[in-house]
């Protein structure tokens, strides 16, 4: 019986023991008193400054007039707009100073604990964040195997430089069969009737003329030529001339009968094509050229009449793009080019995430090694033009982020 109490005793006292040195651990927390964190700003300001200098700027300025009466032992950054919150992902999740009170449900936690559950959600929004950039590594600008963003596979097929007039064959005139025709008015948006010699090459003889050919009676001009170019029968371009030169050209590059291709001439060169790529009859990728070379391209992917990705070239390579990638009618990103060992990488994108028509999120790229890599990233959530969270890049993973306002902190 005296052995029982004995041990009865002795696990009393060590109960006891365990209390008061969880006491004591609690008491040691670094979260006792904010005033004590004033002074770890300062070590701080060199890092705000690289990163984002403009909220730095927002959160160091002063009034000119006479400060506000405050209680002497205040912090003074309780009332500064803009405070910056940072944390590191390299460095093993540092906790977030002056953050906010505890939430209701944490209000009883022990500052340990509280500790541990901003680790965690701070872990969270890390995992998050790198899981997110998983995915724009998949689907966003269009890469190579030799860098992570390369221009489109259909802006690489693009005629960067401008299609040359066609030309004539000279061929002796006995090869042609000469006979005079009436085109009717309207055939081919003439307005009267049209009296032509018409003069038609059948190199076969397999009564289905390769080349056609119609001449004004009276100057000798031709004003309209057709070609059968796979020589499989049917003719598939048809050309217009003006005063004896090649204006328009229009293509059937399908076999459907129908064109779907047109190009308008001025001098020796194509100032402007337009193609009907998926054949459906309706126009939707338009080309223009100045000088000989691609100035802008136009595309509506969804042949609702509504122009919805620009792109800008300049001495040909692209530079950059507008799109409306959600085909609501708004342009919503804006992508900007540059040129590294000849190739046209992602620099700059810029994206209107609520369709308000000014871009929120403004992303950095940067090209080394053949590869292209997010740098940075800049969102404005509170739609007031300014960023409000900044994170930072190293080889496309996050490594840090600034915050402008606690309440977007994450806990």
């Amino acid at each position: 019986m005296t052995h029982r109490r004995s041990r009865i005793t002795l696990l009393v006292v060590l109960v006891q023991t365990l209390q008061l040195a969880t006491a004591c651990l609690g008491s040691g927390s670094r979260h006792s008193d904010p005033r004590d964190r004033v002074d770890s700003r300062e070590g701080r300001a060199p890092v705000l400054r690289a990163t984002v200098p403009a909220a730095v700027k927002a959160a160091t300025q002063t009034s000119n007039g006479p400060p506000a009466a405050a209680p002497a032992d205040a912090d003074a950054s309780e009332s500064r707009p803009g405070r910056l919150l940072i944390y590191s992902a390299i460095t093993g999740h540092q906790p977030l100073d002056n953050q906010s009170a505890p939430q209701p449900s944490q209000r009883y936690l022990t500052p340990a604990e509280q500790e541990a559950a901003r680790a965690r959600s701070i872990e969270k929004e890390i995992s998050e964040e790198l899981a997110r950039q998983e995915q724009i590594d998949t689907q966003e600008a269009p890469r190579s195997a030799a860098g992570r963003f390369q221009p489109t596979a259909a802006a690489a097929a693009d005629p960067i430089s401008a299609p040359y007039a066609p030309t004539l064959r000279d061929f002796p005139s006995g090869l042609f069969n000469i006979e005079e025709v009436t085109i009717p008015a309207g055939r081919w948006q003439n307005p009267g009737d049209l009296k032509l010699l018409r003069r038609s090459l059948d190199a076969d003889r397999d009564g289905k003329p390769e080349e056609i050919r119609y001449e004004d009676m009276r100057t000798g001009q031709v004003i309209r030529t057709e070609h059968d170019t796979d020589y499989d029968g049917k003719m598939d371009s048809w050309v217009t001339y003006e005063t004896g030169k090649p204006v328009v050209r229009v293509q059937d590059n399908n076999g459907d009968g129908r064109g779907d291709s047109w190009e308008r001439f001025v001098g020796d060169r194509a100032v402007a094509k337009t193609l009907d790529t998926n054949g459906d009859g309706v126009k939707d990728t338009f080309y223009r050229y100045t000088n000989g070379e691609l100035q802008e391209k136009l595309r509506d992917a969804n042949d609702d009449g509504t122009i919805d990705r620009i792109d800008t070239y300049r001495d040909h390579h692209l530079i950059r793009t507008e799109e409306d990638r959600s085909l609501n009618g708004w342009m919503e990103t804006w992508t900007t080019y540059e040129v590294v060992a000849n190739r046209d990488v992602v620099a700059e994108v810029k994206r209107d995430s609520r369709d308000h028509g000014e871009p929120d999120v403004i992303e950095t790229y940067e090209t080394r090694d053949g590869r292209t890599t997010l740098t940075r990233r800049e969102e404005d959530l509170n739609g007031d033009g300014q960023a409000d969270v900044i994170s930072i890049y190293e080889n496309g993973r996050l490594v840090r982020k600034a915050i402008s306002d606690e309440a977007l902190s994450p806990l």
